[in-house]
């Protein structure tokens, strides 16, 4: 893999997009946009419907213009619209794509193979931060596959940080849904780690290192469920270099 096929910035979230719990982070990557779009992106509430999508979108543009950033939306409900060429062009110029939550799966599922995820790959390898918050981590988080199922599976996830798939909502997830964390943690294939993170928090690669960022954890899970916990300020050595093969090779 060469310098320019290597992942750029991630902002991995388990909530708080667009609220004061992630302005350290949208204060310390708005610094490195220059000239470069803003973009927010609500695909992942498209289910709900486009008065949901606007609401987040306006979300997003009124956070960033706190930082004097005009943000603009990109309006992809569906393969479709991911599929427009404009579309396309706005991710492939940006300097700065934040994905808003709702339903992960389907998010992954509206940007597979499309001229969007193609654009938004090869914007992130030229230096473009790529954010998403819980739903929002649909192409962020590394697909998994339970063998186990009986059917063809859907993405669960397109992988821009792989090997690394996180866990949105860590703290209410491990108190109501335990057995939620243990089966992704069972299926999490060799070389591959999991990383509960906290709402309010995120983990993000930046000049090669894993970070966190925010007022919780991030929790490291080994593959015998053995944990390792993480705050503000720390790095993260346990997570492995993001290495998404480019789709060209």
């Amino acid at each position: 893999m060469t310098s320019s096929d290597r992942i750029g910035p991630m902002v991995l979230a388990g909530s708080g997009e667009y609220t004061t719990g992630m302005d350290l982070v949208d204060e310390h990557f708005s610094k490195q946009v220059g000239d470069r779009s803003v973009l927010v992106i609500a695909t992942a509430c498209a289910p709900e419907g486009d008065d949901i999508m606007a609401n987040w979108e306006q979300m997003g543009m009124a956070h960033f213009k706190r930082f004097g950033i005009d943000a603009t939306p990109v309006r992809i409900r569906d393969q479709a619209d991911a599929n427009i060429v404009e579309n396309a062009e706005k991710i492939a110029e940006a300097g700065f794509i934040w994905f808003s939550g709702g339903r992960a799966f389907y998010l992954a599922q509206a940007f597979e193979n499309t001229l969007a995820w193609e654009a938004l790959e090869g914007a992130n390898r030229r230096g473009a931060i790529v954010a998403g918050s819980s739903g929002g981590l649909g192409v962020l988080n590394i697909n998994m596959v339970d063998r186990g199922a009986d059917i063809p599976q859907d993405p669960t996830g397109l992988g821009l940080a792989a090997p690394v798939r996180a866990l949105a909502h860590f703290d209410r997830m491990e108190a109501r849904r335990p057995e939620f964390v243990q089966r992704t943690v069972a299926l999490a294939e060799p070389g591959q780690k999991v990383v509960g993170v906290d709402e309010d928090t995120a983990i993000v690669w930046s000049e090669g290192v894993w970070q966190v960022m925010g007022r919780q954890r991030a929790v490291v899970f080994e593959s015998d469920g053995q944990r390792q916990i993480y705050h503000h300020g720390d790095q993260i050595n346990e997570l492995p270099t993001p290495a998404r093969i480019p789709a060209s090779n």
